[in-house]
């Protein structure tokens, strides 16, 4: 120690300014890298993750404003409507061709769709259950001409 203490003392004054100068510079260099980078990095992931949640939340309102909206109208023409208007109105919501329809009784319908998208079906078939209430008592689905496209038979039935 007496050694550096003496190599102090003997470097110019203008040596021992660059050196105090430059120790200082290294000091808050390390405490940059070691205390602030990584706290403005986790502060970045968390705006991220902020913005991020807060697209979530919108699009669940949004979504949320879109059911309660159709769920009443859709629940008031699944009690008042026959079998037939319902599937056929809820076919052409999602986009839906109708091959043939042949209703049997006044809770019954076949219905067969050919050529469809496979996404669409799928989201039809959710909507005729859950929203409409009407059971899927069979369903034959078969590949189509194209990926993604298929062809269906459906017997449904509301009670």
């Amino acid at each position: 120690m007496n050694e550096i203490k003496e190599w102090w003392n003997q470097a110019s004054s203008r040596d021992q300014m660059a050196l105090v100068i430059c120790g200082g510079l290294l000091g808050f260099y390390v405490l940059y890298i070691v205390l602030l980078k990584p706290v403005t990095g986790m502060r970045d992931t968390q705006l991220q993750k902020n913005i991020a949640q807060q697209q979530a939340l919108e699009r669940v309102r949004d979504y949320a404003a879109i059911y309660t909206s159709q769920g009443s109208s859709k629940e008031s023409s699944a009690s008042n409507g026959s079998i037939v208007e319902i599937v056929d109105s809820s076919l052409r919501q999602n986009n839906l061709k109708l091959s043939g329809m042949q209703p049997s009784g006044a809770n019954d319908v076949r219905i067969r769709l050919e050529q469809i998208p496979f996404d669409n079906l799928l989201a039809w078939l959710y909507e005729i259950e859950v929203r409409q209430r009407i059971q899927v008592k069979d369903i034959s689905v078969a590949t189509g001409s194209a990926t993604g496209l298929v062809s269906a038979n459906l017997r449904l039935h509301r009670d």
